[in-house]
């Protein structure tokens, strides 16, 4: 027994040496089968047991295993492979790209990419190349129509204004609702200077900030809708985020691009004007009028304002002999190299635009450089630079603003030229012109004596009432990476966002309705933005069965914005632009600062590649607010099923359906106040008086806040969930993703309205609930894949429904515009009613909705105001189209607003002037269909003159459906063939035929854009005085050395 004992003992200990010498150190390197490139991150697993590694930045990878075990290989993207290990002790591995997963990589929060499957939230990706293939010279704009639940509405000032972006609807009443945007993984500031003032006081739209980044230098732009999905960025991201991630070097050589595009610009569409009656009123000429209410125009002489005899015709008075064809000229020029531990890209963007309006334009250099490098096994850095200088000249003014030369040229009577307009120096009265006994010397040129805000000659708005603005401007980042295991990382990132501006503003001397010895503003501005954020990050699989990742990090922010503003209050030398020329020289000196300290982490668990759990946490400190208040936690929970994964699993699957989906989740983010909410404070300013000597003395004036300030304010909070579904099938050639969201916004942030009593005006408080939600669906398919022919399509979908839950116990309407629009138009926020509704004076009807008229058969409005409608589209589409035949490929875009309401201020000026078509008709007489106050038909005739003047006293008139579709983008490309470059020193070159704008398919509006406006605050769904929508039609040169 005891020997027999003694032999199983040495059978064990000889079994278990073997075993043990079996497990033994497996390394080896994974690359792509494609291109042989090394993979990083690849999940390396032993089958059938909890052993696991992952493949460093170079693709390497180390893991003990025994002979006979297996290896699996995955990698998001890649079809999985396993080996069976023999002897070998080195296994090299190319992993094969797998059509299912393919573009299924997304940039998530912190810039962190993720696999897309495991996503429980909404995150719509946009390539970098969908953006330049079409250029604009606003950046965001190209997004517009590509996203579901993205609205982007660029102002009526052209192509150097701003655009007012909305993700899945407005929900803020007190703050701003566009997203936070993030370059890079680093938050830039989107500023605007889009005035919110309708009369313009001088104020200008100096275009988006987003603009400063170069269309060229982006690689792919990641729009985060939901809180779910936003939750990372804290108190900042309550409006959801746009991502934008930038080029890098790549491995293998040195890449030399040159990119050229030149565009011309025209209007897209315009109204028809009426050229058959002339200046005047009642029927005949009229030397004072300022609208087109005179005769018949036949050529006959006339005496004008000036005394001069001219005929009285509508020649050399169109839109098209005042403005000009703009171009946009764009040259770029990309060299990227790069090798196994090092990469490097720089890049040169030049944009060159001529406006449509004589005088204006601008011009922008941007420079990048960016550059990665592995220093060694475990420690690794990027970092990046970008520069941008702009200079614009005589951007155009909008809305009601005096220089509106669109507006001036609308209501221009038709009977004036172009000609006499432009026939002297400086567009001005020659010094002794004397007119009906008053002196008009140095006076704009003109038709009228009524020289109101509505009364401006265009060449003088355009030559004489200029505009410039230069802005310098610096963004980039630094980031380390170590690498402490394979699967254990930390980054440090330094980012930067700053940039200072200079803008200009002149009135020319003997300007009407300005000062009338001319005036010069100075506005100096400053800002800087800096975020350090440390990020700890792990990624080891718990089992062969369960994927585990977690991040945990901080983030401190620190804002300043230095505000410089100085006003000549006229010239004491006429026409001399300098401040050292002020006649009361006043100076304006603002500084604000803020500051956000955070903390975070996710988790994420997978649980055999069908099905994950997210969690995420954020805690803000903010400066902005009390102490007591200043700290708020932001967590979110999502997860999704990959039921299609599940079932295949189990030998099992949907029949043609290939990959099925669910997911959910839920979030709560929120917006923090604006700096200097806390306290009262007062106003500062120099005020001038006169002495009894009739000499200008300044004294110093100060002044409270009109609002009173709350101690006890609290962060606005956003809470939402959202569902969704996605499906593809035959073969991944049709796709479907449908979602479902809906978001409470409370706790808003309010300026209301106070009694008067205690000094202010108004007050700060926190209330309110506003609550949207909607469907958001994307279709794409590719119906037709031949060797030759390639046709691709998505259709996106968005449908959002707003609801003002609850407002204050005191206040149930809040307005969301100014006072410079209350006495005509009213946009408010309503409880019970809608974010956007608009309010203004009716048609007075009877019980059969008949419009009743006065004693005069005019149509008589009521005195109070109504709801007309709402600004917010009832749905929103667009359609993508690309072919590809051969070495030609044709690309074109619909975009589609159904529903919504716009107060066309345009067709009102138009028509109560005379100018347009639709004034024709009643000149001698007319009979406007409706009945007395007595309910008795109409009988009375008037005149057209008359009628739509007191249309002009109403605002149902011009409110109109704001439904549109246009041809947004359209491109047709050549690549020469690849026997032809072979003989070259070039790789590939491709001629493109583009186009912006193309086409408005179906409008209501009369020939003006109703997606036109004049400011991006919270008061939109009114267009007045707006540029002509530009069409851009040129071509498009890429060539790759």
């Amino acid at each position: 027994m005891k020997q027999l004992l003694l032999k199983l003992m040495s059978l064990l200990l000889l079994i278990t040496t073997v075993a043990s010498a079996q497990n033994r150190t497996i390394t080896g390197t994974v690359t792509s089968a494609e291109d042989n490139q090394p993979l990083p991150s690849v999940t390396i697993m032993v089958k059938g047991t909890t052993m696991a590694a992952q493949t460093d930045i170079d693709g390497k990878y180390s893991i003990s295993a025994a002979t006979g075990s297996t290896l699996v290989f995955s990698f998001v993207g890649y079809a999985i492979k396993e080996v069976k290990l023999g002897t070998q002790a080195t296994v090299n591995v190319a992993l094969v790209s797998d059509s299912k997963q393919l573009g299924e990589v997304v940039v998530a929060a912190l810039g962190i990419k993720r696999e897309k499957k495991a996503l429980g939230y909404s995150v719509s990706e946009v390539k970098g190349d969908d953006l330049t293939r079409v250029k604009d010279p606003n950046v965001v704009s190209t997004l517009s129509g590509k996203v579901a639940g993205l609205q982007i509405k660029q102002n009526g000032n052209g192509p150097t204004g701003s655009s007012r972006i909305v993700l899945r609807g407005n929900s803020s009443l007190g703050s701003n609702n566009q997203p936070l945007i993030v370059v890079d993984g680093v938050p830039i500031d989107n500023f605007s200077g889009a005035t919110a003032d309708f009369w313009g006081n001088k104020s200008i739209d100096k275009g988006s900030g987003i603009n400063d980044v170069s269309s060229d230098d982006i690689e792919s732009v990641s729009v985060l809708k939901g809180p779910a999905a936003a939750a990372l960025y804290g108190s900042r991201a309550g409006n959801g985020v746009i991502m934008f991630t930038t080029k890098k070097g790549k491995k293998g050589g040195v890449s030399l691009a040159y990119n050229a595009n030149l565009t011309f610009d025209n209007p897209m569409q315009t109204p028809e004007y009426q050229n058959v009656y002339g200046q005047g009123v009642s029927g005949a000429f009229d030397k004072n009028a300022a609208a087109s209410w005179g005769g018949k125009m036949d050529g006959q002489k006339v005496t004008d304002y000036t005394g001069k005899s001219v005929a009285y015709s509508p020649g050399a008075n169109n839109l098209s002999d005042f403005i000009q064809t703009g171009t946009t000229l764009t040259n770029s020029f990309e060299m990227a190299t790069g090798n196994e531990n090092t990469t490097f890209r720089a890049a040169l963007t030049r944009n060159d635009n001529k406006g449509i309006v004589p005088n204006s334009g601008f011009n922008k250099t941007s420079f990048t450089l960016r550059g990665t490098g592995k220093l060694n096994e475990k420690f690794s850095v990027d970092a990046k630079i970008s520069f941008s200088n702009q200079k614009t000249e005589n951007r155009t003014k909008v809305a009601a603003d005096p220089d509106n030369i669109f507006r001036n040229y609308l209501i221009m009577p038709r009977s004036v030229h172009f000609t006499d307009l432009k026939s002297t120096a400086n567009y001005a009265f020659p010094s002794g012109t004397s007119v009906d006994g008053a002196d008009v010397s140095g006076k704009p040129l003109s038709w009228t004596s009524n020289y109101s805000g509505l009364v401006r000659n265009p060449y003088w708005a355009a030559y004489n009432n200029t505009n410039d603005d230069r802005r310098n401007r610096s963004m980039g980042f630094v980031s380390f990476k170590y690498d402490f295991t394979q699967w254990f990382n930390v980054q440090v990132r330094q980012g930067l966002d700053m940039y200072t501006g200079q803008y200009n503003l002149r009135q020319a001397t003997n300007t009407p309705y300005w000062e009338q010895s001319g005036t010069y503003n100075v506005t100096d501005d400053k800002y800087s933005e800096s975020n350090t954020d440390v990020l700890f990050s792990v990624n080891k699989p718990i089992s062969s069965s369960v994927s585990f990742n977690a991040t945990a990090g901080g983030n401190t922010m620190y804002q300043r914005t230095d505000l410089l503003f100085s006003n000549s209050n006229g010239l004491l030398i006429p026409n001399f632009f300098n401040l050292t020329n002020s006649l009361v020289p006043t100076v304006n000196d603002a500084h604000t600062l803020k500051r956000i300290n955070s903390l975070y982490g996710t988790a994420s668990f997978g649980y055999k590649n069908f099905l994950y759990l997210d969690l995420s946490g954020r805690n803000d400190w903010t400066s902005t607010l009390s102490p007591e208040n200043r700290s708020f936690f932001y967590p979110s929970l999502s997860s999704s099923w990959v039921f299609s994964e599940m079932l295949e699993r189990n030998g099992k699957n949907l029949g043609p359906i290939s990959y099925g989906k669910l997911r959910a989740s839920w979030a709560q983010v929120g917006n923090d106040a604006a700096a200097y909410q806390l306290m009262n404070y007062m106003n500062i300013t120099v005020k001038n008086v006169t002495d009894q000597n009739g000499n200008i003395i300044q004294i110093i004036n100060s002044n409270a806040s009109n609002t009173k300030a709350l101690y006890d304010l609290k962060n606005e909070l956003v809470e939402s969930y959202e569902f969704g579904l996605e499906l593809k099938a035959l073969h991944n050639r049709i796709g479907l993703d449908l979602g479902y969201y809906n978001k409470d916004s409370k706790n808003q942030i309010l300026k209301v309205q106070s009694s008067g009593s205690d000094g202010y005006e108004f007050h700060y408080k926190n209330a309110g609930l506003v609550n949207n939600k909607g469907i958001e669906v994307v279709l794409s398919a590719n119906p037709v894949k031949t060797e030759k022919l390639d046709w691709n399509v998505a259709l996106n979908f968005a449908k959002n429904t707003n609801k003002i839950v609850k407002l204050t116990e005191d206040t149930k309407v809040q307005l969301l515009n100014d006072n410079s629009t209350n006495g005509f138009l009213q946009i408010t926020a309503k409880e019970g009613g809608a974010y956007g509704d608009l309010y203004g004076r009716k048609y007075v009807r009877d019980d059969k909705n008949n419009i009743v008229v006065d004693d005069k058969g005019l149509p008589t409005f009521g005195t109070e105001f109504e709801k007309l409608g709402n600004f917010n589209p009832k749905w929103m589409a667009g359609l993508n189209n690309n072919f590809t035949y051969g070495n030609f490929d044709l690309g074109f875009q619909v975009d589609m607003r159904y529903g919504g309401e716009v107060y066309m201020g345009s067709i009102n000026n138009g028509m109560t002037a005379g100018t347009l078509k639709e004034t024709l008709e009643g000149r001698d007489k007319m009979l406007v269909k409706g009945v007395t106050a007595g309910g008795t038909p109409n009988t009375v005739e008037t005149k057209a003159e008359l009628y739509w003047g007191r249309l002009g006293n109403g605002t149902e008139p011009w409110i109109y459906d704001a439904t549109n579709v246009r041809l947004r983008e359209v491109s047709l490309g050549y690549s020469l063939p690849k026997g032809l470059m072979s003989k070259s020193p070039f790789s590939s070159a491709k001629l493109s035929l583009v186009a912006r704008n193309a086409f408005m398919i179906y409008s209501k509006t009369k020939g003006f854009d109703p997606e036109a406006g004049y400011s991006n605050s919270n008061a939109q769904g009114i267009e007045f005085g707006s540029m002509p929508t530009l069409r851009s039609v040129g071509f498009n040169l890429n060539v790759i050395f």
